[in-house]
């Protein structure tokens, strides 16, 4: 019997002490309203255009002259050194008449990326016949719109994604005078370093920083909007609360930059509740 006549006596005990509780804990909450001081920071949209790795320079080297070919010393996917020899080629002497051999070395280094001829192979004068791809980096050709266009940096760093989810850091190295003029889009010249996680062809999309702004930014969802002006919550060097004006620039994702109405150094605050009046004390511990 006791024990039965106990138990609810313990569930309304428990039931007020979670009550008193919940009631001390939103007091809490309500009071010292988090706050942050205005500074200047840059911020930008970002576009994306995308075009395939090329090796930085690409030689083909040719044949000096009409004749056969006598020796071929390389082979496709060979590591070459500048000056190495790739071929020899017989020509005849119509002075001395006589045979010379006209020997041809590599001009840069490099991988030998193809092998076009072969030997005892009869060759016209200019042929392409060994070809060299130079080992310093790549390169990426892309389009980008007129709109865009004169919103980039020649030398600003770029971040490029592969297809697999590798991330490359290259540079913005031109852009072209005029645009196609059939489709009006300019024509963005980027260089990348070499490495192991990229290859040659492969495709690339590069996230491209456009519309630089430098100002303060706060969130959007902090601007109180009445009778078509806007207003931020400003906390006083005397901790109470002004419904300031303001005037709003871009937008930039969350952010909005503000023209006019607040300064470097001044607190705003940073959550609202909705219940924020003018001249209210606020707490801001720490700042």
């Amino acid at each position: 019997m006791c024990r039965y006549v106990f138990l609810p006596l313990i569930v309304l005990c428990l039931l007020t002490a979670s009550l008193t509780t919940a009631q001390q804990g939103g007091s809490a909450n309500g009071a010292g309203e988090p706050v942050a001081v205005a500074q200047i920071s840059e911020r930008f949209h970002t576009i994306s255009v995308g075009g395939r790795l090329q090796p930085k320079s690409r030689i083909v080297h040719r044949t000096p002259n009409a004749g056969y070919v006598r020796t071929v010393a390389v082979a496709e996917g060979d590591l070459v050194e500048e000056g190495q020899e790739l071929f020899r080629v017989i020509r005849r002497d119509d002075v001395a008449n006589v045979y010379k051999p006209a020997i041809v070395a590599a001009r840069i280094s490099g991988w030998v990326s193809e092998v076009l001829i072969q030997s005892e192979d009869d060759v016209e004068n200019a042929e392409p016949a060994v070809v060299i791809i130079g080992t310093e980096g790549y390169e990426l050709e892309a389009s980008i719109s007129d709109k865009d266009a004169f919103k980039v940096k020649i030398g600003q760093r770029v971040t490029a994604h592969t297809s697999s989810g590798r991330q490359i850091m290259g540079e913005l190295v031109n852009r072209s005078q005029e645009p196609d003029y059939s489709t009006g889009l300019f024509s963005l010249t980027f260089r990348f370093p070499n490495n192991q996680r990229t290859y040659v062809g492969e495709f690339v999309i590069i996230d491209l920083p456009v519309d630089y702004s430098r100002g303060i930014f706060v969130r959007r969802d902090l601007i109180i909007r009445r009778y078509g002006r806007y207003f931020l919550w400003v906390v006083g060097e005397d901790q109470t609360l002004e419904a300031r004006e303001v005037v709003l620039g871009p937008t930039y994702d969350e952010l909005v930059r503000i023209e006019q109405g607040l300064s470097v150094g001044e607190r705003y605050m940073t959550r609202l509740t909705g219940r924020e009046r003018e001249g209210a004390r606020v707490s801001a511990p720490g700042i």
